[in-house]
């Protein structure tokens, strides 16, 4: 990192990274919704200073300074971030089965597990719809061969050259590999090397047509996510998406490319389109505005072309680049003009044709976005915003005085309030328009993989459930919101829970929102501090959303699966119950990996039919926070829906209850890692099976107290089960999953 962008890395989180600001109004109000409408400037200079003043303002911030004093002197607070940078959760919206839009070809084939069906997700491991092909992207690493202290003093993990040593950096590849589903087994055909050129390779989609087969490979910075509240970290950015022509493994190789300025977000495929979301930050070549006075700087961003200041993009390698957007149709919140603090990002999501390699469309606005949701018709783009502007407030509802930290005992001090911002862009034949904006009160949670999941579009309306730290110690943190566009650029919250007809609360004080899953007209919302409550909304009328029913069992689910439309798999930890002591922080002690099966026939009467629990005290699973890790092989007339996900367990394998008294709060050594398999029945005979385990790595066998820590991935092909466990793949049938064999 620069040492002085690092310097000041504390000050410039703390600038707004949204062209816009909470007010403090309640949802609902015609404030909170109109604050967030987009609008156009008209022209495309009258955008180019809204980029041009938000650069100066955040150089003024940096200097501690403000608009009517010089670079030498004045005092000026600086206004939170907005953006999230943490990790970890999980949900859903719609459709009873995983996969994307590709049909399986005559095979029983498992497609990548997504949250809307037609909505494809990229990954890092995808199989053709006949089930005979493999592709595992292998992001590359670096090896060091030799003596320890060889690495390089300045801490880049680098060694320097001696003898006896040798620094070997992995080239990123695609693997391709036959799969056979009959014996079965993996035999490697050809790893396709790519270049990335620095940047870190997220993952790639599969799309296949008239027998034609692309791989579309995304590459960005790493790690973005730790820099999320620092906009000066992203300056200079850019990423790259690679079609790899897969269509004969013999030959395979990069056939398109497109780079474009800026950092990929998020992305989705619908069909021939992928919708891209991205963020770029201004960065004026040769000039470091941490070095320059404000007029210096000033005079610099005023004088800035427009290629500098707006994203470009070229297509396989040309030496020409063209303006990713058009600055005349890009949008700016209604309260930019007015907000002294607002970090000039540009976001824009895209539309790409994959069959031609060309965009089809660009709607960019100057603010932020750190989640996509996207269904068949819509894409939302969505952002938390902090708003610091209520601080001690007298009980009579005035503001007060505060000096040298001394707070009057009639005074309360009121947390940041926490909102959702959410922009509408509707979909149609590759086009985008925009559809309106609006604001939810509290957050979407802390993983990225998770937040989609929080929203859910359903005949016009978006569901969004939200997490709002602000309810009080006495109420509930958990919020449900119902959007709808008023077809005037607003999403206006049309309802919420709980509200005066339905006061009940989702949640009990102090909890957490988990698993979160939107299926048709219902919601499935888990919420835990020491037990799980399930909890069943009523969608069936939007406009009087009704808490249905409720269940409260021990433990929690991380990820909620559609088996039928009355049954619910529910994937996550088993736990105690501490009363009046912390817990984990949470007034339980989690145990080990538990499923459970809810019979939801009765919204009014959920009840828990069987739960399955895996390892003990210390056992984790890749599942738990990332739903494409869990494959799902739909029931039909040879075999009940089978379920398979990795998970490194410690302690028993297949404890049968939960531990008690000391029990429960003893950390279990590690035991071993693999693919665990489960059989979910519906109806009369309703229950878990458990399959049995595709061990891969053993402390047994290895003789460590402590397994190779890797991501992990399951395939499954008719009555064979292919897990793929960072580089090394296997194979197995369904039934005898305790036997498998490695890729050739």
């Amino acid at each position: 990192m620069n040492p002085r962008i690092s310097a000041v890395a504390g000050l410039v989180s703390a600038v707004l990274l949204a062209a816009c600001s909470s007010d403090g109004n309640t949802p609902g109000g015609d404030g909170l919704d109109g604050d967030r409408k987009l609008r156009t400037l008209g022209n495309g200079e009258a955008f180019l200073s809204a980029v041009r003043e938000g650069l100066i303002a955040q150089n003024r911030s940096y200097h501690g300074y403000s608009e009517e004093t010089d670079a030498s002197s004045g005092d000026q607070n600086s206004p939170p971030m907005s953006g999230e940078s943490d990790s970890t959760d999980t949900g859903g919206d719609t459709g009873a089965e995983s996969g994307s839009d590709d049909s399986s070809g005559g095979n029983d084939v498992t497609s990548t597990n997504v949250q809307e069906q037609g909505v494809d997700e990229q990954d890092w491991v995808k199989v053709n719809a006949n089930g005979d092909r493999l592709y595992v992207l292998d992001r590359g690493e670096s090896y060091y061969y030799g003596p320890a202290d060889a690495v390089a003093e300045g801490g880049d993990g680098v060694p320097d050259e001696e003898p006896g040593g040798s620094y070997e950096p992995a080239v990123p590849t695609l693997r391709i590999l036959q799969l056979d589903a009959d014996t079965p087994d993996a035999s490697s055909l050809r790893d396709v090397p790519l270049s990335f050129e620095g940047r870190y390779a997220e993952g790639f989609y599969l799309y296949e047509k008239d027998g034609q087969s692309q791989a579309i490979l995304s590459a960005s910075g790493n790690n973005f996510w730790a820099y999320w509240s620092e906009p000066a970290m992203f300056g200079g950015r850019d990423s790259l998406v690679t079609k790899v022509d897969v269509t004969d493994a013999a030959n395979a190789s990069v056939s398109d490319t497109l780079n474009l300025d800026g950092q990929i977000i998020s992305s989705r495929r619908i069909g021939k389109y992928l919708f891209l979301a991205s963020r770029f930050y201004p960065q004026i070549p040769d000039v470091d505005p941490y070095q320059v006075g404000a007029d210096q700087w000033r005079q610099v961003v005023n004088s800035a072309s427009a290629e500098e200041l707006l994203p470009q993009y070229s297509l396989n390698g040309a030496a020409s680049r063209t303006p990713l957007i058009d600055p005349a149709s890009c949008f700016v919140s209604d309260s930019a003009s007015s907000d002294d603090y607002y970090s000039p990002d540009i976001i824009t999501l895209s539309v790409f044709d994959l069959e031609t390699w060309q965009f089809t469309d660009n709607e960019c606005y100057l603010g932020a976005t750190e989640t996509l949701y996207a269904s068949p018709q819509a894409v939302f783009l969505a952002t938390t915003q902090y708003d610091y502007s209520t601080g001690p407030v007298a009980e009579n509802g005035g503001s007060v005085s505060v000096s040298d930290g001394d707070f009057p005992e009639d005074v309360d001090w009121h947390d940041p309030r926490v909102d959702t911002d959410v922009h509408q862009f509707d979909i149609e034949s590759g086009q985008l328009s925009y559809a309106g904006s609006g604001t939810v009160q509290g957050h979407l949670g802390w993983n990225p993989l998770r937040k989609p999941f929080r929203m859910s579009e359903k005949d016009g309306y978006l569901r969004v459930a939200t997490f709002n730290d602000r309810q009080g110690l006495d109420e509930s943190p958990i919020l449900l919101s119902v959007l709808q566009s008023d077809g005037n650029a607003t999403l206006s919250n049309v309802a919420s829970l709980p509200n005066e007809e339905q006061p009940g609360f989702i949640g009990k004080p102090g909890e957490q929102l988990y698993a979160s899953r939107f299926l048709g007209d219902r919601a499935y919302l888990v919420t835990f501090r020491q037990t799980d409550p399930l909890y069943i909304i009523d969608l069936e009328n939007p406009l009087k959303p009704a808490i249905a029913g409720e269940l409260q069992i021990d433990g929690y689910s991380d990820y909620l699966h559609p088996i039928s439309e009355d049954y619910l798999l529910g994937i996550g930890k088993d736990a105690v119950a501490t009363p009046g002591e912390p817990g984990d922080g949470r007034g339980a002690l989690v145990q080990g990996v538990k499923l459970s099966l809810f019979n939801v026939s009765n919204p009014a009467a959920p009840t828990e039919v069987q739960s399955v629990l895996v390892g003990q005290r210390g056992t984790e699973s890749r599942a738990l926070g990332d739903h494409r890790a869990i494959a799902v092989q739909a029931a039909n007339d040879n075999h009940p829906t089978r379920v398979s996900f990795g998970i490194d367990v410690n302690g028993q394998a297949s404890p049968s209850s939960s531990p008690t008294g000391y029990e429960a709060s003893t950390y279990h050594g590690w035991n071993y890692s693999g693919l665990h398999g489960f059989e979910i029945r519906t109806g009369a005979d309703a229950g878990i099976t458990s399959r049995g385990a595709m061990v891969v790595e053993s402390s047994e066998q290895s003789g460590q107290y402590y397994n190779s820590y890797a991501d992990d991935r399951a395939v499954m092909v008719n009555d064979s089960v292919f897990y793929i466990r960072g580089k090394q793949v296997y194979a197995a049938p369904w039934d005898d999953l305790a036997n498998p064999t490695p890729a050739r």
